[in-house]
């Protein structure tokens, strides 16, 4: 299996198993709960759980899955529960041994029950006709913490589909049965929030390393055109671009100091054949950067090696722009292959763009060498990029006629954009609620899904959910509190239907 399947499914088995979650016992309360509701961080779910309980949440994309587990304060007691894209795609046995193999590695002395139950389910599309098979298992068993306790623990998963749902009740060992009505309730009441499989792809990346400058001879030089004047080493090359911009290497050309920049033009307003213009929306200076090297030829095979904010730079940026133009400024760094070398960079850059989205621009300050020279030629590279020096009052006057025309050609777009911004705004305003609809719709679908299984969970426990309103024994005893009201939802109608529930939906 690929790293990343097991990667995966090791984040499964720690959310399962839950070894490292439990503190010392303490004895039970016998008092019904008090409930109260908990909002994911992560803004994918919605549960209601007894007062101090804790809840311990993940959420990861490439596969995207989401998990928590909900603990009794004493550590006695949890529930857990893990959705998400499965793995394995549609094999569900395929997911159901991986599992195992992980819950065996992470608890040695675990003690599965020798038989196991699984349900067997058809998936039919629209046209009624079989498209594939869905099966869900109930594993039980027991395993020692790392505290010495003995567990006992009931876990369903589910695949075939496409999805992994695994969800799980534990507690000590000769323990569950009792515990199970108030774990069972607690993922009854699991709501999926809409969008989760929307999620932006998060996370911090590792700070750059310092840069120690170190004295280093330079010859003092200035670009042909007057923008900029820095110091490099005698016999080192400059190339003028032109506007500040240019290119200063070593007589090898195997180390680079750049100071570039791209210009890019939004998709809806992008005109092919005009040179050295790229096409893509707002990017951020580390994404724009490896984006417009590629599709200029100049190298490939971009890794990054780390991307950090710089603050300090971003907000007089920002000051200056206004409240309606994006700008961005980063460090950054990466790998990439360059004249069939690997080559190590270092970036500070920029992007800003205008108002209306319509254009954007990257600048950026580069030092550049073969990934095995780098540590060796930063102290050069870095005194070069120190040296350099804008000349204010050439770009003062740049600035000032880009302005101008900026503000023309602005002018010009607006008033063809609002001949068409009524009709616009109405067809906008449609796909927005249709979008609305359709994710309020697979939100709710995705909840019925997961309390249908549930329910094969708790039946497996000697219990039936009946309806939102509490569990009930086979007899039909209620077993639970009300936290919905019993006098509210009972004997409300099915919502098995799109347009059923378009109809009823609060608005």
């Amino acid at each position: 299996m690929s790293t990343r399947p097991k990667r995966i499914l090791a984040c499964v088995a720690v959310f399962g198993v839950g070894l490292l979650t439990h503190t010392s016992p303490a004895s039970s309360a016998d008092a019904p709960p008090r409930w109260e509701n908990y909002v994911s961080k992560h803004c994918t779910f919605t549960l209601l759980k007894p007062a101090g309980w804790v809840v311990k949440e993940s959420y990861q994309d490439k596969p995207r899955l989401w998990a928590c587990h909900v603990t009794d304060p004493n550590g006695r007691y949890q529930a857990t529960t893990m959705h998400g894209l499965s793995p394995t795609g549609r094999d569900a046995d395929a997911l159901v041994r991986e599992i195992v193999a992980q819950m065996v590695k992470l608890a040695p002395d675990l003690q599965l029950a020798p038989t196991a139950k699984m349900r067997k389910l058809d998936l039919v599309n629209s046209k009624g006709e079989k498209t594939g098979e869905k099966k869900i298992f109930i594993l039980e068993g027991t395993y020692t913490d790392p505290q010495k306790r003995k567990r006992q623990f009931r876990t369903l998963v589910s695949g075939g589909d496409g999805f992994l749902l695994n969800q799980r009740i534990e507690a000590a060992e000769g323990r569950l049965a009792e515990a199970a009505p108030l774990l069972l309730q607690i993922l009854a009441n699991l709501r999926v929030a809409k969008g989760i499989y929307t999620a932006d792809e998060g996370g911090q990346m590792a700070q750059p390393p310092p840069i120690r400058a170190q004295p280093v001879q330079l010859v003092p030089q200035q670009l042909a055109s007057g923008w900029a004047k820095f110091g490099a080493p005698a016999g080192w090359q400059t190339a003028d671009l032109g506007n500040g911009m240019c290119i200063v290497t070593d007589p090898a050309q195997r180390l680079y100091f750049l100071v570039g920049g791209s210009e890019f033009i939004a998709p809806r307003y992008y005109v092919r054949g005009v040179a050295g213009v790229l096409c893509s929306e707002f990017r951020s200076p580390s994404d724009a950067f490896a984006f417009a090297a590629v599709q200029n030829g100049l190298a490939s095979n971009f890794r990054p090696v780390f991307v950090k904010q710089r603050n300090d730079l971003l907000q007089p940026m920002r000051a200056f722009a206004g409240p309606l133009r994006p700008v961005a400024v980063e460090d950054f760094s990466y790998t990439c292959t360059m004249k069939g070398l690997r080559y190590t960079s270092f970036s500070t850059g920029g992007c800003s763009g205008d108002a209306m989205r319509a254009s954007w621009r990257l600048w950026h300050f580069t030092i550049m060498a073969p990934a095995d020279e780098f540590d060796a030629a930063l102290p050069t590279l870095a005194a070069i990029a120190g040296s350099y020096e804008l000349n204010k009052e050439m770009a003062g006057r740049r600035i000032a006629e880009n302005m101008a025309r900026y503000y023309a050609g602005l002018r010009n777009l607006s008033n063809t954009i609002a001949r068409n911004s009524e009709q616009m705004r109405r067809e906008n305003l449609e796909l927005f609620m249709e979008r609305g609809r359709v994710q309020d719709y697979v939100s709710y679908q995705t909840t019925r899904m997961i309390m249908g299984d549930y329910d094969y969970l708790a039946g497996s426990s000697g219990y039936v959910r009946g309806d939102p309103s509490g569990l009930y024994t086979a007899e039909g005893q209620k077993i639970t509190s009300e936290p919905y009201g019993e006098s509210i939802t009972r004997h409300m109608q099915e919502i098995n239907s799109r347009p059923l529930f378009e109809a009823i939906r609060p608005h």
